[in-house]
C-alpha cells in the first residue's frame, strides 16, 4: 500500500515539475477572465467586441513583428562578435526560445538554459552565450527603465487620474528597475562593491529569517556578478556598437508599447495621443514586472485596468485589456509554441538543470582566467 502511494507522489511530483507552471497560468487566466465577466454587462461587452476595426489590430500584431525582428537582429550582432558568418534565422530561432519560454516562467528566466542549449549545438561556448544573453538582458533592462523614467515625467497629469489606485504598483515596479540599472551601473565601473552591496542584502535577508543557508546565496551572488563582468566588459570593448543597440532597444520597445495604441485606435477612439498611450504603457511595463506568476498573468490584466480604466472608461477598458493581452501574450505563446515545435526545441528540466551546472563551472573558470 505505501509502495503503491509512494509510486502515486511520484508521479504527481513528476507531473506538477512538468506542468506547474502551465496549470498555474490557466488559473490566473481562468480567475481573472471569471472576474471581469462579473464586473461588465455581457451584452455590451460583446458589442463592443465586435465593433473592433481588425486592420488596426493587424497593425497591433505588426509591431509584434517588429518587436520580434528588432530583437533577433540585436541578439544577431551580439552573436557576430563571436561568428561573423552566423545567420539571422538562428538569431531569430535564439529570439523565439527566450520570447516563449521567458512568458512561461515565473521569473521571466526559463528561456536562458534553452537558449545556451541552442547556441551549444551551434560550437558556441557557455561562457559566449553567457556572456550574449546577459549583455542583451542589460540592454533592455537599462531602456525599459529609461522609457519609464521619461514617461512618468511625461504623463503626471494622465497618471494623477488613476494614482490612487496604481501608485503602489508603479513605486515599487519603478524602484525594482532602478535598482536594477543601478546595480549594472556599479558592475561597470566597481564589480567588488556591487558583489559587496548583494552579499549585504542576503545578510540582511538571512537575520530577518527570510532565506536560509545564506552560503548558497552567497556562490550565486559571485556567479551573478562574475557573469555581468564578463559580459559588461564585451560591451565596454565596442562602446560605438553598444551605444547603436541601446538605440534600437529603445525603438523595440516603444513599438512593443504602441499594440496599446492600435488597440485605442480599433475601438474607434480617439481623443488621446499616440504619445500619452505609448507612455503609460512603458510605466504599465515596468510597473508589473516584478509580479512572479507566468507573464505577469493576473497583474498585467489589473494594472492595465487600473492605469488604462479612466482613459478607455467603464464600457471599453475590459474589451481593451483583453485585446491588448491576446496580441502582446497569448499571440506570442502560440506563434513561439508552433514555430519552436516545428523546430523541435524543447528541452526536460534535467536538462536545464545539468545546463546551469555546466555554465557555473564555466564561469568560474572564466572569472579564474581573468583574474
Amino acid at each position: 500500500m505505501n509502495q503503491n502511494e509512494d509510486k502515486k507522489k511520484s508521479r504527481f511530483s513528476r507531473f506538477w515539475k512538468k506542468y506547474s507552471n502551465v496549470i498555474i497560468l490557466l488559473l490566473i487566466v481562468g480567475v481573472t477572465v471569471a472576474i471581469i465577466l462579473t464586473q461588465v454587462d455581457p451584452i455590451e461587452f460583446r458589442n463592443t467586441l465586435d465593433q473592433a476595426r481588425g486592420e488596426f489590430l493587424l497593425l497591433g500584431i505588426g509591431c509584434i513583428i517588429v518587436y520580434w525582428l528588432l530583437e533577433a537582429y540585436m541578439l544577431l550582432k551580439l552573436l557576430r562578435r563571436e561568428n561573423p558568418k552566423e545567420k539571422f534565422s538562428f538569431a531569430f530561432t535564439l529570439m523565439m526560445v527566450g520570447q516563449y519560454y521567458n512568458l512561461l516562467d515565473p521569473s521571466s528566466s526559463g528561456g536562458q538554459p534553452i537558449q545556451l542549449y541552442a547556441m551549444s549545438k551551434k560550437k558556441y561556448g557557455l561562457g559566449t552565450g553567457t556572456a550574449v544573453l546577459v549583455q542583451k538582458y542589460a540592454l533592455y533592462q537599462i531602456t525599459i527603465t529609461c522609457l519609464a523614467i521619461t514617461s512618468i515625467i511625461f504623463c503626471v497629469t494622465e497618471l494623477n487620474q488613476s494614482l490612487d489606485a496604481a501608485k503602489w504598483l508603479i513605486v515599487i515596479g519603478l524602484a525594482l528597475n532602478i535598482a536594477a540599472v543601478v546595480l549594472i551601473i556599479i558592475l561597470v565601473f566597481n564589480p567588488n562593491a556591487a558583489k559587496g552591496i548583494l552579499s549585504g542584502c542576503v545578510k540582511i535577508l538571512f537575520r530577518l529569517h527570510l532565506l536560509k543557508k545564506p552560503e548558497k546565496y552567497h556562490k550565486k551572488v559571485d556567479h551573478f556578478v562574475g557573469e555581468y563582468k564578463l559580459a559588461v566588459d564585451g560591451l565596454k570593448s565596442q562602446k560605438k556598437q553598444t551605444v547603436y543597440l541601446f538605440l534600437i532597444s529603445i525603438v523595440q520597445m516603444v513599438a512593443f508599447y504602441s499594440v496599446n495604441h492600435f488597440v485605442y485606435l480599433s475601438l474607434g477612439l480617439s481623443s488621446i495621443n499616440a504619445i500619452t498611450l505609448i507612455s503609460l504603457q512603458a510605466i504599465l511595463y515596468v510597473a508589473v514586472a516584478f509580479i512572479p506568476t507566468p507573464g505577469a498573468a493576473g497583474g498585467a490584466e489589473a494594472g492595465f485596468l487600473l492605469i488604462f480604466g479612466p482613459i478607455y472608461g467603464a464600457a471599453y477598458a475590459p474589451v481593451a485589456m483583453i485585446l491588448w493581452r491576446m496580441i502582446t501574450f497569448y499571440f506570442i505563446l502560440v506563434f513561439g509554441g508552433i514555430y519552436l515545435s516545428i523546430h523541435s526545441i524543447k528541452m526536460g528540466k534535467e536538462k536545464v538543470a545539468a545546463i546551469e551546472e555546466e555554465l557555473s563551472e564555466e564561469v568560474d573558470y572564466l572569472i579564474e582566467e581573468k583574474k
